[in-house]
């Protein structure tokens, strides 16, 4: 029989500065042995050597001075009036516990990996992907088949727009700068796109711009984020009409801004902030044009390069230096890719593992304090959705599904869970979610609901909690149609075993949780479907996502009357989803899906 040796799960400070191995007792041997101080550095939350459920929920629940420690800092944002000043130490930016080896994911070297902490990253294959409910066979029969990468390969085969198809086929040509214009497009920038991803102000973009003014031929990566500013400041303008011109789409200002910026990635050997700024303004660029494979590539590179950036300090992280405009260029990259891979299960940077130890932005203009909530409270949110794909949508060792409604291959994580455990880990994810939601200052808080909402930032934290809310209860109705299916085979026995799931009060409340949540986010989503914006492909991914469950839960007896009319609904989201949906796109297929779910309130009809 083989024994596995036990390691510690901390060294004490003797034993990991001498490189000997530590029982983990206090005193441990080694220190006993050599009359030293055993002294352990405080337990980080995230640390823990056993992966049951049961050791998973009492690491969600140490997260919980975290989301403490970020509803402090935003009600810190919010009470302030002034600039605040802080220290710009690696102390500042770090918990106490970090030291300098810990700073750098667990690929670089100089960690050692038996001490680098399991983390709650998005698994690989993880289940969670809208293309993972189409291949339910319940759907599948119902819609056809999609393939787990269908949504990537659509992305991948569908051209670029106009000028940006024949990015070298011509010399670079500048576009005229008629002061006016390049204002009125900052001005519609800053009121439309900059408070989603506020990576500098004002006064910042027009240094740029007063010498972009001045060279007008200047091939720098300033003139990139002029331009880049310029291109989204004219497509979100709401105009009406073409939306896929040249025009309309300010690719005359994009197309010279992207060939800026890759040949900067390519021949600056150096690592630049301002680089990385330019490549997530592209990243948006593309986000909003509904491109998602071109954001993440664009966001990627800013993230590699903003991870050499790190590196080229490493020798003297004790002394370095965090700009305020590198902390929001991290957590803007940190934020896009997480959604690019909760969404399509893209290649990693890197970038992700960082995301529990970098420090959140501070506000250094009053004016932009209510941006820079929203955009905390946005990071914190998306942290919180890696925890849950973590936890629940995980890829299980096993192969095969034990249930005929679910997928074959690799089972999801909740699967392997009893329900006693479901629930408890799901009620430990419910709550970390309501204590991020109260987190928010009581004036910016966006209620609960359907009603009206004061800006876009608002409706995506809204947005943002009912989509966390459904995947945290998907998993109970999901069970619940599979159960109910089971149970109308004609293989199955005459005499069904008492089910746990469908005689459970508590688990038709989870299912009617996740219903609700479904619906209230296709009522919300129906405004920002509607126009350009840098969620606007996940947000219709996220829409046909909770119509197929709604779809299954309609055709479930035990769970049908908790679904309401959505003849309605269906119509209102097909219409704005409609506009988008040019041929062989995202868009259309997502249109062709939608329309195939009948509801029964329509077949009545």
């Amino acid at each position: 029989m083989n024994y596995t040796r036990k390691r510690a799960l901390l060294a004490c400070d003797f034993c990991r500065h001498r490189k000997r191995r530590c029982d983990g007792k206090k005193p441990c041997s080694t220190c006993r042995d050599s009359n030293a101080d055993c002294v352990y550095k405080e337990l980080p939350f995230d640390r823990v050597e056993d992966a049951s459920p049961t050791a998973v929920i009492d690491r969600l629940a140490r997260i919980e001075s975290l989301l403490e420690h970020q509803s402090q800092q935003i009600n810190q944002l919010s009470t302030r009036s002034s600039p605040i000043s802080y220290p710009t130490s690696q102390a500042d930016y770090f918990s106490p516990f970090q030291q300098q080896q810990e700073f750098l994911p667990s690929t670089s070297a100089g960690i050692d990996p038996h001490l680098d902490s399991p983390q709650f990253l998005i698994p690989k294959n993880h289940a969670t992907l809208p293309s993972t409910l189409l291949s339910l066979p319940m759907v599948r029969d119902h819609v056809g088949e999609y393939p787990r990468d269908y949504f990537f390969e659509t992305e991948e085969r569908l051209p670029l727009p106009g000028l940006l198809g024949k990015l070298y086929d011509s010399p670079l040509v500048w576009p005229s700068l008629d002061i006016s214009t390049l204002d009125a497009l900052s001005k519609n920038y800053f009121q439309n796109v900059h408070p989603h991803h506020p990576l500098f102000t004002p006064s910042m973009l027009k240094s740029w711009q007063d010498q972009l003014i001045q060279e007008k031929d200047m091939e720098e990566i300033g003139t990139a984020i002029c331009f880049c500013v310029y291109a989204l400041g004219t497509v979100c303008s709401d105009d009406g009409g073409d939306y896929e011109s040249d025009e309309a789409l300010g690719l005359h200002f994009f197309q010279p801004a992207l060939r800026i910026m890759l040949h900067k990635l390519v021949w600056e050997f150096r690592p630049s902030t301002s680089l990385c700024q330019a490549l997530l303004l592209a990243a948006s660029y593309f986000a909003h044009l509904g491109r998602p494979l071109h954001s993440w590539k664009m966001a990627q590179f800013s993230s590699r390069i903003f991870l050499g950036l790190l590196e080229s300090r490493r020798p003297n992280l004790s002394s370095a230096e965090f700009e305020e405009v590198e902390l929001r260029t991290f957590w803007q990259c940190f934020t896009v890719e997480c959604d690019r891979i909760a969404e399509l299960d893209v290649p990693r940077s890197g970038i992700e593992p960082l995301g529990d130890r970098m420090r959140l932005p501070h506000s250094t203009d009053p004016a932009d304090n209510e941006n820079t909530i929203y955009f905390i409270a946005e990071h914190a949110i998306r942290r919180l959705l890696n925890r849950i794909h973590n936890s629940l949508y995980g890829p299980e060792m096993s192969q095969t599904s034990p249930n005929p409604i679910l997928p074959t291959g690799p089972n999801q994580a909740w699967q392997s869970l009893g329900l006693q455990k479901l629930l408890a880990l799901s009620a430990e994810l419910n709550r970390q979610l309501e204590e991020w939601y109260f987190s928010i200052p009581d004036y910016l808080r966006p209620v609960k609901g359907t009603l009206p909402l004061p800006n876009d930032r608002a409706r995506v934290l809204r947005l943002r909690y009912y989509a966390a809310r459904h995947i945290i209860h998907r998993p109970f109705l999901l069970q619940m149609v599979s159960r109910q299916l089971e149970g109308q085979s004609p293989s199955s026995s005459s005499v069904l075993s008492p089910d746990p799931y469908s005689e459970s009060p508590v688990v038709l409340e989870r299912c009617e949780t996740c219903i609700e949540s479904c619906v209230t986010y296709l009522y919300n989503a129906v405004d920002m479907i509607d126009k350009r914006s840098p969620y606007l492909w996940t947000f219709s991914q996220s829409c046909m996502a909770c119509f197929i469950m709604l779809w299954m839960a309609d055709n479930t007896p035990a769970l049908h009357h908790y679904v309401p009319h959505m003849q309605s609904i269906q119509g209102m989201v097909l219409a704005k989803l409609g506009k988008w949906a040019i041929k062989d796109s995202s868009f259309a297929a997502e249109v062709h899906i939608i329309e195939q779910l009948n509801f029964s309130d329509s077949m009545e009809a």
